[in-house]
């Protein structure tokens, strides 16, 4: 399954490895993401819905679950929105959500969630969660105690209890672990990108920085294999188990979110921004990019450091002169604050916003919307700020 285009946006399905894609839903005012299949039958997805509003973007969450193959989704329970960013599940039943100072698990496929126990005082982002098996999972995201800081959880027993890893740490986009002992995490410090690797359980951590900008996946084929991909088609392959690590061009500036591999590591798909599809063919070491469905068009970056708690750099990309308007908003749908409305030429713009409001006042910790228009163009980047 990949999800593609802007709104209305659309569900494409293959079934012969990716050669071919056949449009599955498209509904109006609608997102897809956080694709989760623990077989060929059983999978979910995470559904934003846009609600009618005179002051976009608002959105109702929803978790849609399929047990055949993609056919047919229905919805089910999800768990509160503050914990709805981060999603995995171990089987068909087994599964956890995270997101601002919680962790949920579901024993019975998202039909009820129950909130898991984590040491008392620490405050966080999550952003990612993997489990080895069905006692080992570690979860990663940024702090909000410590600014520019990560948090790494780890539970040995199925979830229901989660320990602070307490060593220094960037904030985590992806995490993925080989085996109980072997892990790595794919970073997003302020400056760049960064993996960090532990062999002995998360006990200490190696760091390894790329130059480049930050990074949101990382995955392993085998024991020497892997692959980690970010901003600005960056990515990455190592075959000696992350000592190294080698930059292989991709043909794209968009911003690589997913990446995923089949026939065991012989193919894999990276899914990006602007419905970027990129198709790796193992036999012939090659990365192809699949234009067809790729536009060329206007691009608003994901912010970084995201989780953050003061304050964060919001990257666009304009192609031509245009006028642009780039706007804050809260969950709730209502404006925040304008960081941009002028006529702007060509090239790329940056600009912090500082988590206040239009009147300099502070606004609290939640989730909250950018959204770039130009012309008939707009695009919308979530944002985490925690206090």
């Amino acid at each position: 399954m990949v999800a593609i285009g802007q709104l209305p946006q659309r569900l494409y399905r293959t079934l012969d490895g990716g050669l071919t894609w056949s449009l599955q839903i498209e509904e109006d005012s609608t997102f897809y993401s956080n694709f989760e299949f623990v077989d060929d039958i059983h999978g979910w997805m995470k559904v934003y819905k846009e609600v009618p509003s005179d002051r976009p973007p608002s959105y109702e969450y929803s978790l849609r679950r399929t047990k055949d193959g993609g056919n047919f989704w229905q919805q089910v329970s999800n768990p509160p929105d503050s914990a709805f960013f981060a999603l995995h599940f171990v089987d068909s039943l087994i599964g956890y959500s995270g997101g601002t100072n919680a962790v949920y698990r579901t024993t019975d496929g998202a039909e009820s969630w129950q909130e898991m126990t984590i040491e008392p005082g620490v405050h966080f982002g999550l952003w990612d969660i993997y489990f080895v098996d069905k006692q080992y999972g570690w979860a990663v995201g940024g702090s909000s105690d410590i600014f520019d800081a990560g948090i790494i959880l780890k539970t040995t027993d199925g979830g229901k209890t989660w320990e602070v890893n307490r060593h220094p740490t960037h904030i985590g986009s992806a995490v993925y672990f080989i085996n109980p002992d072997v892990g790595y995490i794919a970073g997003d410090p302020a400056w760049g990108g960064v993996i960090m690797m532990t062999k002995d359980g998360g006990e200490n951590w190696d760091y390894y920085y790329p130059s480049s900008p930050h990074l949101n996946d990382i995955v392993f084929i085998d024991d020497s294999t892997g692959w980690a991909i970010g901003a600005r088609g960056f990515l990455l392959h190592t075959r000696d188990g992350g000592s190294t690590w080698q930059r292989m061009e991709t043909g794209t500036h968009a911003d690589l979110h997913r990446i995923i591999f089949i026939d065991n590591g012989n193919v894999g798909y990276i899914f990006g921004e602007n419905n970027t599809l990129l198709r790796y063919d193992g036999t012939g070491s090659t990365v192809i990019r699949d234009n067809s469905i790729t536009p060329s068009t206007f691009n608003l970056d994901q912010n970084y450091p995201n989780p953050f708690n003061s304050e964060t750099i919001i990257k666009y990309e304009l192609i031509h002169p245009a006028s642009v308007i780039l706007k804050v908003y809260n969950i709730t749908g209502k404006e925040v604050i304008t960081l941009v409305d002028e006529k702007q030429i060509e090239g790329s713009y940056q600009i912090i916003w500082n988590g206040k409001d239009q009147f300099g006042k502070e606004v609290s910790s939640g989730v909250y919307f950018c959204l770039l228009r130009v012309a008939a163009f707009s695009q919308t980047r979530k944002m985490c700020l925690i206090h």
